[in-house]
């Protein structure tokens, strides 16, 4: 639509009274192509049809003397909204694609049961750096157990060697003393024998002489001295009959405690008990009781070793066949598995390798062994933790352990 103002400027270029009117100053350009008709542009405005008749957008500027203005660098302000356009084309494009991608990985692995991740195991890692210090440890313990049970057994051989010597000596000394104590028994017979026999001598020399004493003395044949001297005899050989007397009776006693003694070893070695022990017995009944104790004392300690020595032996296994240890002891590559993808991996299972994510697969090994013991990792993906095992592989490229993804069982898509 042509507003009133430009129709009735249109209508003064035909009327010959507008061009007597005073006219508004014109630009000395304008003035050089006066009377000059210049086509009209596609994209003129109606008003601007010739430069004689002056658009009033620019009336103001051109008043001022400043013109019309020019316009400059339309083709390289052409040329920079292209640029722009292709450049924020190209940015959204990048934008989707990576948004396709990165949804289209997300579902490919939230499907996907056959990816393991491959690490390096590195001697200083905390985890490796963890797990031997664990080991030696449990090692540490192991060998003082080890010492402490050959002790105890070194205990238990000296007491029973001891016991069994001790025995022998005690029953030696048994014997020696069931030997003196016969010995003393005939000596005490033989003296019992003896004094009754020397008894009835000496009573009946001592009664004959105090009979013929007496009557010599009544018929005055011997004087006082004489009389004595036959008392002091007979004195004598009652004194000799005591003598004989109180030897028996050591003897007797002497046998009695023998026999006692005896008894009382016997009852220790046989562990039956005995009679009332003397001093002496008793103190070698207390170094064979000691000696029993800490016999007792060695089997029970070296029972309790040998079950402990087998749990560390158990523990020490175990620590051994962990991931990380068997990884590094048998200088293996090793992936980490999910739990979720374990079930297809087995001992001989293939391994692939991808070249772009997924596809353009090619066999690169086989799964040697599942190591035992549960390890954490970090999804190769996305930013979640994983518990899974570790498997050792046998890899023909050695490449392919720098992968952040392999396959086992079967190519993901198939390629």
């Amino acid at each position: 639509m042509i507003g009133p103002g430009v129709g009735a400027r249109a209508a003064e270029k035909h009327t010959p009274a507008a061009r007597i009117t005073k006219p508004s100053p014109v630009s000395p350009e304008a003035r050089s192509r006066e009377g000059v008709i210049i086509p009209a542009k596609r994209e003129t405005p109606v008003y601007e049809i010739t430069d004689i008749i002056k658009p009033v957008k620019y009336k103001t500027y051109e008043d001022l003397g400043l013109g019309k203005p020019k316009k400059q660098g339309g083709v390289l302000a052409k040329g920079i909204v292209s640029v722009y356009r292709l450049l924020g084309f190209g940015i959204l494009t990048l934008i989707v694609v990576v948004l396709v991608g990165y949804i289209a990985q997300s579902v490919f692995f939230y499907l996907n049961k056959t990816w393991i991740a491959p690490v390096a195991i590195s001697p200083t890692d905390e985890k490796v750096i963890a797990a031997r210090t664990q080991l030696s440890a449990a090692q540490d313990v192991r060998d003082r157990t080890a010492a402490e049970l050959a002790q105890a057994e070194l205990t238990i051989t000296t007491h029973k060697s001891f016991q069994a010597e001790f025995a022998k000596a005690i029953r030696g000394d048994r014997n020696d003393r069931m030997a003196a104590l016969s010995r003393l028994k005939q000596l005490a017979g033989t003296a019992a024998a003896a004094r009754s026999q020397i008894h009835k001598a000496t009573n009946e020399f001592a009664s004959s002489s105090q009979d013929k004493m007496a009557k010599e003395w009544e018929a005055g044949l011997i004087d006082r001295q004489s009389m004595l001297s036959g008392k002091f005899q007979i004195a004598q050989i009652s004194g000799a009959n005591l003598s004989l007397a109180e030897k028996q009776a050591e003897y007797e006693a002497r046998a009695a405690e023998l026999a006692a003694q005896a008894s009382a070893l016997e009852g220790m070695v046989s562990g039956k008990g005995g009679a009332a022990l003397s001093y002496d017995v008793l103190k070698i009944k207390r170094e064979y009781e000691q000696s029993r104790l800490e016999l007792a004392k060695a089997l029970g300690d070296s029972k309790v070793l040998k079950a402990s020595l087998a749990r560390q032996d158990q523990t020490i296994n175990d620590l051994q066949a962990s991931a990380y240890l068997r990884a590094m002891s048998d200088e293996a590559t090793v992936a980490l598995v999910p739990y979720e993808n374990l079930e297809g991996v087995k001992q001989g299972t293939e391994v692939y390798a991808c070249r772009f994510g997924f596809m353009v697969c090619r066999e690169v090994g086989q799964v040697a062994e599942v190591l035992r013991g549960e390890v954490s990792f970090k999804h190769p993906r996305r930013d979640a933790q994983m518990r899974g095992q570790m498997v050792e592989v046998k890899l023909k490229e050695g490449a392919a352990s720098k992968e952040d993804i392999l396959y086992v069982g079967k190519k993901p898509l198939g390629v």
